[in-house]
């Protein structure tokens, strides 16, 4: 084995394509540190689909290693389980990236400007665009067909079997790929290759803020904590109480939860991990055959329920789910595992402490609903209960700083007009009123009059102070 990479990143389970940076087809039954000659950028997260690993780099790129029969890696060609595809490369075109996903063997990034970008199997249009040709995008591509269209912002990505929710920076969820089990929850269980925004009842006036998408099912996550869930419901995994498959956002009985909020969840193939805000209670439903629920039992689960052992009276602030497992990390930095290990079902969580993880505190998890291997990457624990990737979820006080300072901006503005006898004052009036678009320049009148038309401003602010249109409307 070679020496132990220097990211303190580590890797166990499937190696089949190489995505475990283990070129030589070494197979990890426990963490084991990857090479430090191979996977040398220095990595700040990973998710994982089928048979492939996407490592977010602290420059803000991306690195694909594992297989490319679908152009998964993006490197502009499918070449499948060529040797070279077991070596991390970056994927080109792909810069100042906030948040990565990956699917069964299709990947999304989005930039921190809002920018969406998907490579890889496209049959079903999961990569945002109508499949044509063979079928696969090679490259990573902008999304900008559809709901994603006129420059919307994207600050939340989740990828499923073959279905990608995107959510936008006002809270508004757009889903395109698959749709056999309605995980799309437009209605109806059409494929949707074009990117869709959802307009059901229960989502009307509700703010989306994280999500997570199964193999055939989605979980979405509200600003203030509730859960909705849609799609197939074979094992109970949509949590709504029975085993009935539904094609539109169901919301979760809030009491299954001790009506608590909830931070973030995680989807495995058809099971579902969710923890609360604050105290970081774990809890878990869906098919408990295989142990993935950590429940003590191989029933499945319609309901969400707390997970027992070690980790009933633990707080909880990351979780990963893979096809049959399931990870968590507690806020002292270590590992707690459970479900099907080599034919061996562990129902009941267990500390994930030997190999490279002896000893050390991890402070990231990386997998995948159709991963069948999981990464750590060592380091202090976040303090908080939430995403992994939780972009929208770590930026609201952020968020809140810049409409106070854009407010003032604008009052201040208001009153050099009235100073100047009503003259005008040349603001951005933004096209869009869902918040999404992009703005055009265009004159305002900062009077005293208090006319009774709304307007809709973005202050000219410097861009570190800003990162996506702010909507402020005064009456």
């Amino acid at each position: 084995m070679e020496s132990e990479s220097e990211n303190g990143v580590s890797f166990m389970g499937s190696n089949r394509g190489g995505q475990c940076v283990f070129p030589d087809g070494t197979t990890p039954s426990e963490p084991t540190a990857a090479s430090s000659a191979l996977l040398q950028e220095k990595i700040i997260g990973i998710v994982a689909g089928a048979l492939l690993t996407l490592c977010h780099t602290t420059d803000g790129g991306v690195l694909g290693v594992g297989t490319n029969v679908f152009g998964q890696l993006g490197r502009g060609h499918s070449n499948g389980d060529d040797p070279d595809n077991r070596v991390p490369r970056p994927i080109p075109g792909l810069k100042n990236i906030a948040m990565i996903a990956a699917g069964y063997s299709h990947c999304c990034a989005v930039t921190k400007d809002g920018e969406m970008f998907a490579w890889g199997r496209n049959i079903h249009g999961q990569c945002g665009r109508a499949p044509r040709g063979n079928l696969n995008v090679l490259a990573a591509t902008r999304c900008d067909s559809g709901a994603l269209k006129n420059q919307v912002r994207v600050a939340f990505v989740a990828c499923g079997g073959d279905h990608t929710l995107a959510l936008t920076i006002n809270g508004n969820v757009i889903a395109f790929g698959v749709n056999n089990g309605g995980q799309l929850g437009t209605g109806n269980n059409h494929y949707q290759p074009t990117p869709e925004r959802l307009t059901c009842a229960a989502l009307v006036g509700v703010r989306i803020v994280g999500c997570a998408a199964g193999a055939r099912f989605t979980q979405l996550v509200s600003d203030d904590g509730r859960v909705f869930a849609t799609g197939y419901n074979d094992h109970g995994q949509l949590g709504t109480g029975d085993m009935t498959h539904v094609n539109t956002p169901t919301e979760i009985d809030a009491a299954h939860f001790g009506a608590a909020p909830v931070a973030a969840v995680a989807c495995g193939y058809c099971h579902t991990m969710a923890i609360t805000r604050g105290e970081g209670k774990l809890y878990c439903w869906g098919q408990g055959g295989c142990g993935a629920t950590g429940l003590g039992h191989t029933d499945d689960a319609t309901t969400p329920q707390p997970v027992v052992g070690a980790l009933a009276d633990a707080r909880v602030v990351r979780i990963a789910v893979s096809w049959r497992h399931s990870f968590v990390l507690v806020d002292d930095g270590n590992v707690l595992a459970f479900g099907d290990a080599s034919n061996d079902l562990i129902g009941i969580p267990q500390l994930l402490n030997l190999g490279a993880l002896a000893g050390k505190t991890v402070r990231a998890l990386g997998s995948g609903c159709c991963a069948q291997h999981l990464a750590f990457i060592e380091g202090p624990p976040p303090a908080e209960p939430d995403f992994e990737f939780g972009v929208i979820a770590r930026t609201q006080f952020r968020k809140w700083l810049r409409r106070r300072v854009l407010l003032l901006c604008l009052l201040r503005a208001a009153q050099r007009g009235r100073a100047g006898g009503g003259e005008a004052v040349h603001l951005k009036r933004l096209h869009s009123s869902s918040g999404d678009g992009a703005a055009a320049t265009a004159p305002a009148t900062a009077s005293g009059g208090g006319g009774d038309t709304p307007l809709i401003f973005m202050a000219l602010l410097p861009e570190d102070l800003w990162k996506g249109p702010l909507i402020f409307q005064f009456l």
